[in-house]
């Protein structure tokens, strides 16, 4: 699953937004997060992926396992709520 957003927050404020972005998915599926330069690592219980940082724009990349396709709408929902809170 692809989920993107543009933003005017420029990339250290970019940044600092993901984190919060991040702890959130924590709250919800128990992702666990890892910078490497200017993405983040999220992993999980059948979720991996990651958060992809740009001055203008941030794209999340996540590969969801079998057991929880059936929630792929629930959990996008849910990935778009937590980035359209903390990137506006």
């Amino acid at each position: 699953m692809r989920i993107w957003r543009d933003h005017k927050l420029g990339l250290d404020e970019a940044r600092r937004r993901v984190d919060e972005i991040a702890r959130e998915l924590y709250k919800r599926y128990q992702l666990t997060s890892q910078w490497e330069g200017d993405h983040m690592r999220v992993t999980g219980n059948h979720i991996r992926g990651r958060i992809s940082v740009a001055a203008d724009e941030v794209h999340i990349d996540i590969k969801l396992g079998l057991a929880l396709m059936m929630f792929a709408a629930q959990i996008r929902a849910g990935i778009e709520e937590a980035m359209d809170e903390h990137l506006s």
